[in-house]
């Protein structure tokens, strides 16, 4: 009877642990398979290729500090979680460092937006 206490009061412990505190943001590979795909993933770098049609739209995910290489020119919309949002206009071939952040993202050009990211993890 102990151990059934026991068991009880430490599945409770752990039930509460997993729901309390900020609710950290989706891994973008597995919220939205449809956009990421993972090429190479080691102990040091995740490469992904992510490709987001035109007028799609993206929920609140994080990454790590990332590089981001476009493979094309594209217009995107990113609004973090205090609701402020950024509009970009992405040129194709112009490489930029970005640190880890938790945004979502809407494609409000015209054009796919394709990318190639590196999550840097070490």
């Amino acid at each position: 009877m102990m151990k059934l206490r026991l068991l009880a009061v430490g599945a409770a412990l752990v039930a509460s642990l997993c729901t309390s505190g900020p609710v950290m943001a989706q891994d973008p590979v597995q919220a939205h398979p449809d956009f990421f795909k993972v090429l190479v993933e080691n102990d040091r770098v995740r490469v992904i290729d992510d490709l987001v049609p035109a007028g799609a739209k993206v929920g609140m995910h994080s990454h790590p500090e990332y590089v981001v290489y476009p493979l094309s020119s594209y217009k995107m919309k990113f609004t973090f979680p205090d609701g402020t949002t950024r509009v970009v206009d992405v040129e194709k071939g112009v490489a930029r460092y970005v640190p880890g952040m938790v945004h979502a993202e809407e494609n409000i050009g015209g054009t796919d937006a394709h990318a190639l990211l590196v999550e840097i993890k070490k």
